[in-house]
């Protein structure tokens, strides 16, 4: 009985570590933490200071403030409290976020919208940021503060495409396997707001946009499909991709004809770089998935837990990481107890009707693998989305450990089934080990922890 209580003792104080690590991580990817660090304001002047360098915006008369993603409300909140000693006129700003994370902000447009899926509260509200942008001048800037989750949120179907194709190629999109840059490049060819296309509804006003990125390696041209940056991709390629994952003949007729009218238009091809609409444009990325791993690391460090960055910019199918992540364990020994942290965003082929996320997905998969490889491995995982949310569920990923598999086990669960089925959320649910969250105002895609003890 002393030594089952002392193991439960360990195991629930390398848990309590895990959450800690995570909750710091993402408090340092907040909007309220970072953006001071990058925007300020002195009369009629705006500052933004990047990489030791100061990018002044003098004599503005008027300030428009779009916030766009899951973070918006946040961002709204701290550019708002930033700019209160400014003396240029503040225009009414407008949030477009997901549902979870939903607040109204005074001096802004509140929206509402779909996540994953888009709906008709995120086509009212593209259409107001148009209607919006419409009287701005030379003389006014533009602020857009810009973070994970904006294209589905903010859609804007280009000219015979209707909401309802928008919502059904999305769904298609998001189960097809595909990763988030090769769906966004589909999206891109599909909207009048994306791919750059928010920065010709600004002209003829400066426009400098702080980005939250939630997108593998920080390509300012994917996160939220890239509203303010040259696009690099074509109409060619959203065909191939679409083809390559065999959802062509899937997708809405609509959608088709678009793609091909696109292949022999080239005027209704996505801004590309040497487009003048961007001579008057600047991005900064405050925030990443990288930075929130680094954070871990040093603080772990400071903490006395010696830890490594295992991977990052993780883009692969959960089954392909699952199978990377064990194989490294059967070749590194560390001296115990040793955290690995790794992150980004995985991808996960529907194939059943099951409920789940892609954290969670992970979490079994691993689960299943490390017991062919190294049974005798005691860990515990936690793998999570920083937004909070992990799929369509209300669950932000899982926490595991090496008596998970005999628990589900003592549940008489079909693992191998349930997988098939997609049906994560439910697996974990029963062995009560679903991580769940409120949203955290923020998102920079996903973390996992491993501690070996």
């Amino acid at each position: 009985m002393k030594n089952s209580r002392r193991v439960d003792t360990k195991l629930e104080d390398f848990t309590n570590h895990l959450v800690e690590l995570f909750d710091f991580g993402v408090s340092q990817v907040k909007p309220q933490n970072i953006l001071g660090n990058f925007l300020s304001c002195e009369d009629r002047k705006i500052v933004v200071t990047e990489k030791k360098r100061e990018i002044i915006y003098p004599n503005v008369n008027q300030v428009f403030i779009l916030c766009i993603g899951k973070a918006s409300t946040n961002m709204a909140k701290t550019a708002k409290k930033i700019l209160s000693s400014s003396k240029c006129k503040i225009k009414n700003g407008v949030v477009v976020v997901n549902k979870e994370n939903f607040k109204n902000v005074n001096g802004f447009k509140c929206f509402s919208s779909g996540h994953p899926i888009p709906n008709s509260n995120g086509l009212k509200a593209s259409k107001f940021i148009k209607k919006y942008l419409q009287n701005s001048t030379k003389k006014d800037l533009v602020l857009v503060f810009l973070s994970g989750g904006g294209s589905s949120l903010l859609p804007f179907p280009a000219p015979g495409i209707t909401l309802k194709d928008k919502i059904k190629m999305n769904k298609i999109l998001l189960e097809s396997g595909a990763n988030i840059k090769e769906i966004n490049t589909v999206r891109k060819h599909l909207s009048l707001i994306k791919g750059g296309n928010l920065a010709k509804m600004c002209m003829p006003s400066n426009v400098h946009c702080f980005v939250l990125s939630d997108v593998v390696g920080d390509d300012l041209s994917s996160i939220a499909s890239g509203l303010t940056t040259p696009d690099n991709s074509t109409f060619s390629d959203a065909e191939k991709i679409m083809k390559k994952y065999k959802i062509w003949k899937k997708s809405p007729k609509q959608i088709q004809n678009h793609i091909l009218l696109g292949l022999k238009n080239k005027k209704l091809e996505t801004p590309k770089e040497n487009n003048s609409i961007f001579w008057k444009v600047k991005n900064t990325l405050i925030g990443s998935n990288n930075i929130c791993l680094q954070n871990i690391q040093e603080h772990s460090n400071k903490n006395n837990i010696k830890s490594k960055i295992w991977k990052k910019n993780i883009d692969e199918d959960v089954i392909v990481l699952s199978k990377q992540f064990t194989e490294y364990l059967t070749k590194q020994k560390h001296e115990k107890p040793f955290l690995l942290i790794s992150g980004g965003e995985t991808t996960v082929k529907i194939r059943g009707k099951g409920k789940g996320g892609r954290n969670q997905e992970f979490a079994l998969q691993f689960l299943k693998e490390i017991k062919k490889k190294k049974p005798s491995l005691k860990f515990i995982l936690l793998s999570a989305g920083t937004d909070g949310r992990d799929g369509p569920t209300n669950a932000a990923g899982a926490m595991i450990n090496h008596n998970s598999l005999k628990e589900i086990k003592m549940k008489k669960i079909d693992l191998t089934k349930e997988l098939r089925n997609n049906n994560s959320y439910e697996v974990l649910k029963k062995i009560k080990s679903l991580v769940i969250i409120k949203g955290t105002d923020t998102n920079v895609a996903d973390v996992q922890l491993l501690f070996l003890i």
